[in-house]
């Protein structure tokens, strides 16, 4: 997934559940922020104040393997439990399963979600979010070099076989169609404006399951109409459109505010120019700074992530995470 769900339309799904503006436009920023993090800071060098955070989104597919597993399958790619992996196989040509194999709305994703809402941190809830809505998209993948994601294609044998690589951008633009040649003839055709329509669907139920509300069967129709309205019909040359853009802004209503990646961090931090690198340096309260909160969320969400997933490193005699 990309800008398009995880920030217009995880805010149009806080605000139905009945998050105010505010707070529906923190979880979006940080769903979405998930993605653009993917560098990493020193702020505050040589004071008690100094500070590293973590990425949560790397451009750099090469990485070693220990990197990336602290990375795509903690936010982007988040494996079923091994019971799941172990029966659901995406109905596979060849039959494989996989340990860490991305299941849409599995239960490794579906507890870390909420217990990010039950912490009622809205930047936790934002990075949880964000795992769990790319459950829908990144089904069938695994978060790490494996030929499981392999394709099929003088392009695709060149391509890393990490994440959905050889499947390019497919499996993230919203109203999509496309094949994966992976799958049994009755499964390949993928329609991912389904998919999105049903990851928006999910993360309203979960939203509102934590307000102590219960969404009538009007509640899920009325949403599902608005962004299947929104995305509009599925095709083959799926982009991000303006007109598209001023649907879901229109949905989102007055209090819409625009996405700014570096935003939060300029608010927070200043940068001068030093002995030929930048120097990062605290403005004000940081630690009450939106920038700020979102690392410490990232780090939660890591750590805790992690420990769900351990039991499946050591099976796969990965160590060291």
């Amino acid at each position: 997934m990309d800008i398009e769900f995880h920030y217009y339309i995880v805010y149009i799904v806080a605000l139905r559940a009945g998050y105010d503006p505010h707070d529906a436009y923190l979880i979006a920023f940080s769903s979405q922020h998930t993605d653009d993090n993917n560098k990493r800071y020193e702020i505050g060098e040589g004071t008690p104040d100094r500070y590293h955070n973590y990425i949560s989104q790397t451009l750099n597919i090469l990485k070693p393997a220990k990197d990336l597993l602290r990375i795509h399958p903690i936010f982007h790619f988040m494996p079923g439990t091994k019971d799941e992996v172990f029966v659901d196989s995406g109905r596979r040509r060849d039959g494989k399963l996989h340990l860490l194999n991305t299941l849409p709305k599995n239960q490794n994703a579906c507890l870390l979600l909420r217990e990010a809402l039950s912490s009622k941190n809205l930047y936790r809830i934002g990075v949880a979010s964000h795992m769990y809505s790319d459950t829908f998209a990144h089904q069938n993948f695994v978060g790490c070099n494996d030929s499981f994601n392999s394709m099929k294609g003088a392009v695709e044998k060149v391509i890393p076989n990490i994440g959905h690589a050889d499947a390019k951008l497919n499996p993230d633009w919203p109203a999509l169609l496309w094949k994966d040649q992976r799958l049994i003839p009755s499964h390949s055709k993928i329609d991912n404006r389904q998919r999105f329509l049903d990851a928006a669907v999910g993360l309203f139920k979960e939203y509102c399951g934590s307000r102590a509300r219960t969404p009538s069967a009007q509640d899920v129709a009325s949403l599902t109409k608005e962004l299947s309205e929104a995305i509009g019909e599925a095709d083959d040359t799926n982009r991000l459109t303006a007109d598209r853009i001023g649907r879901y802004k229109a949905l989102i209503g007055t209090h819409f505010i625009e996405y700014d990646q570096e935003a939060w961090f300029k608010e927070a931090i200043d940068r001068k120019m030093g002995f030929f690198k930048w120097v990062y340096s605290w403005k004000g309260d940081y630690k009450m700074s939106n920038w700020f909160q979102f690392q410490e969320s990232v780090k939660v969400h890591q750590r805790l992530t992690i420990e769900k997933l351990s039991p499946a490193y050591e099976m796969m005699e990965l160590v060291n995470f």
